[in-house]
């Protein structure tokens, strides 16, 4: 029969929140549960300023790997349960380290002990040597030696009063906030680099991102659509229980097109598409928008233009990507994972019918003109009457 191990899940942002720390581990536990439901034999403890998953020992690699795509997961660690003798705590130590040891380099190492249980007769430094020496004694001549400030390995035990766990090195987490923990928002997702990148980083701060995407299929055929489903789906990992919500946006692009000044063109379809979200996210109480517009970036994203838009709505909107260059933001989406995805060969709806010199510094006034040649509300009404509401859990792509 396998050995059952232990995973310990460490936070660091969340033990900075006082007396609403409880309220953020609550949160965070139940965003690991949900994420590992569909896994069985797993038990959960929180004692104090831990949270340990008692797992089989096949499913310790999986466990960890969901562990690192869980905002406020600061890292996780798989550990063995042994009696606390330092040979026996030696003896794992040895049998974790050797097989990275490779001829002719040098491993560096140390040991680290959290001593939760008070009656145990040795301190942690005491335990660190002893342990540190014992492992250093038998693995020194292949090339392991010991270094306290920049280890490429730790070997964490705890010491408790109900078992002594021996951890292997940590595998980093997300950090941040868990998700839920800062209520919910609705993202402008169009398919391309940035927008996935934005809702990213504001799961990261604790939101639940859901998407908002203005499709215009008669003009640009599906494949905009197939590409914010995938990107919905691959977000949707990172959180659970998001919404994709589809808006069909060719009449209203008509319309302007029709009836507007051409070099408006862009900045009028963004304005309509913030009092879109505004109302699909006032409908399902989502607190704030965002996007990923960054300043400068394109025509539609200078200062004037960009005010031109957030002055139709009076939602908060938050732009997460606002000082970042495009590089930056490239680096990420491939960290992320959303890079080859959105980078598949179709352009976003904003670039129908593109005028040959969009305005980079439209005046709200002149906006508000060309606004009144078209009936704007009564298109909203209709497009959001024609919304498509997409449950991400269970979209098959």
């Amino acid at each position: 029969m396998n050995e059952r191990r232990t995973i310990l899940v460490r936070y660091d942002e969340i033990g900075l929140k006082g007396k609403n720390r409880d309220q953020f581990i609550n949160r965070l536990v139940k965003n690991i549960q949900m994420q590992m439901k569909d896994l069985e034999g797993l038990q959960f403890k929180v004692p104090h300023g831990r949270i340990f998953i008692h797992c089989p020992e096949e499913l310790s690699v999986e466990c960890t790997s969901r562990l690192q795509k869980i905002p406020g997961v600061a890292s996780a660690s798989v550990g063995v349960t042994r009696e606390p003798k330092f040979d026996a705590l030696a003896a794992v130590g040895v049998e974790w380290i050797e097989p990275l040891l490779q001829p002719g380099k040098t491993l560096k190492f140390c040991v680290r002990t959290n001593r939760a249980d008070k009656t145990y007769p040795h301190k942690s430094p005491d335990i660190d040597r002893e342990v540190g020496s014992r492992i250093l004694r038998q693995l020194h001549s292949q090339g392991l030696e010991v270094s306290i400030k920049d280890a490429d390995y730790i070997l964490e035990i705890e010491i408790g009063q109900d078992e002594t766990v021996v951890f292997n090195n940590r595998a980093s987490g997300l950090r941040g906030l868990p998700v839920g923990s800062s209520g919910d928002i609705l993202g402008l997702i169009s398919g391309g680099i940035d927008s996935p990148v934005a809702l990213y980083r504001m799961m990261k701060r604790g939101c639940r991102a859901h998407g908002i995407f203005f499709d215009n299929r008669p003009f640009m055929g599906r494949g905009g659509y197939d590409k914010v489903v995938k990107l919905s789906k691959l977000l949707n990992g990172y959180q659970k229980k998001s919404k994709l919500y589809v808006v069909p946006f060719e009449d209203i692009q008509v319309a302007i097109r029709d009836h507007c000044r051409p070099a408006h063109r862009v900045v009028l379809y963004r304005r309509m598409m913030y009092r879109i979200a505004q109302s699909v996210a006032r409908q399902k109480g989502y607190l704030a928008l965002a996007t990923g517009e960054s300043v400068g970036q394109v025509a539609s994203q200078t200062l004037e233009n960009l005010n031109a838009v957030s002055q139709v709505v009076n939602l908060s909107v938050f732009r997460p990507l606002i000082g970042m260059n495009k590089q930056e933001i490239i680096n990420e989406a491939k960290e992320l994972g959303t890079y080859d995805i959105s980078i598949e060969p179709h352009p976003d709806c904003c670039s129908v019918f593109m005028p040959p010199r969009p305005a980079t510094r439209a005046k709200i006034a002149d906006l508000e003109v060309d606004e009144t040649k078209y009936p704007w509300e009564a298109l909203m009404r209709d497009a959001m009457t024609k919304m498509e509401t997409v449950n991400v859990d269970t979209l098959t792509v």
